[in-house]
């Protein structure tokens, strides 16, 4: 009984994940090609540079988005994990095809600044939709999270320096005006990612669990966070017990709570605010 409805948890959750795909990515290719493209601005990462090369050899976007993803996706699938790399795959191929379908025009309104804002708002949405259900459209974010992993270097750091190459880029290729109206998308789309993603929380979470060591190595192996543990006995059932000491980013709970139910589905969570972390803690948003 208990197996069947731990199935059924992660089959309703595997629905919700890819709900919230496709739902992220119609999201980024309408504005894309209802705001960004068709006022000339630029978008961060890889379409940024598919739109430079767009302009250059008039092929659409989407194909482009999608050949430039091919060598990261490989390195994401090396060194992010499977499940990761199956969602990201997914993801990108539907940015790419909604791209092709979504007709490039004006929607709403044909002003420069009002695009830049409604298109890096709703740009962020759909990026952040995929993200918080543990995939990514892919781009530079795959080569962030690897750099991230590896060193504790941020997402949003390494996207800063991508994107910065793109607005001076912008304003040799076109003119000023559109550098600092690209400028303007792009910050518009980094508050917009940071409301939600609640990069600044962190989360302390104690883990009470019969498996220990298998709760202990997948954290390690899906997450890429390390834990802190030592044994207890149940109050009430004097049962031996393993706790698991864990801080993480807020963005990472929808993973961790997956990854903790996939190992034991009868452990017991409790999740903390915490404050700030001093030490040894990769902030990976």
């Amino acid at each position: 009984m208990e197996t069947t409805i731990t199935k059924k948890t992660i089959n309703i959750s595997t629905f919700v994940d890819l709900f919230c795909m496709v739902l992220g990515t119609i999201i980024t290719a309408f504005a894309l090609n209802m705001f960004t493209i068709p006022a000339g601005l630029l978008s961060g990462g890889v379409t940024g540079f598919s739109q430079l090369l767009n302009h250059f050899i008039p092929i659409n976007v989407g194909v482009y988005y999608f050949l430039l993803n091919i060598p990261l996706l490989i390195l994401g699938y090396i060194y992010l994990g499977k499940k990761f790399s199956f969602y990201t795959i997914l993801a990108t191929s539907l940015v790419s095809f909604f791209l092709l379908i979504v007709p490039v025009k004006h929607i709403w309104t044909d002003d420069p600044l009002l695009s830049a804002i409604f298109g890096g708002v709703l740009n962020a949405v759909g990026c952040g939709l995929v993200l918080r259900r543990g995939g990514s459209e892919g781009g530079f974010d795959i080569l962030s999270r690897v750099i991230a992993k590896y060193r504790n270097i941020t997402v949003g750091k390494s996207n800063l320096i991508i994107n910065t190459i793109i607005v001076i880029l912008s304003g040799f290729i076109f003119n000023s005006e559109i550098a600092l109206y690209t400028i303007i998308s792009f910050y518009s789309s980094m508050k917009t990612y940071n409301i939600i993603l609640n990069h600044v929380d962190r989360i302390s979470l104690l883990i009470i669990t019969d498996k220990g060591k298998e709760v202990n190595e997948a954290i390690t192996k899906e997450l890429h966070r390390g834990t802190t543990m030592w044994n207890a006995s149940g109050g009430y059932t004097r049962k031996e017990k393993t706790v698991l000491y864990c801080v993480i980013m807020k963005g990472e709970m929808h993973q961790l709570k997956q990854i903790v139910k996939s190992a034991d589905p009868t452990s017991f969570v409790s999740i903390i605010s915490t404050q700030n972390v001093i030490g040894r803690f990769h902030q990976i948003w």
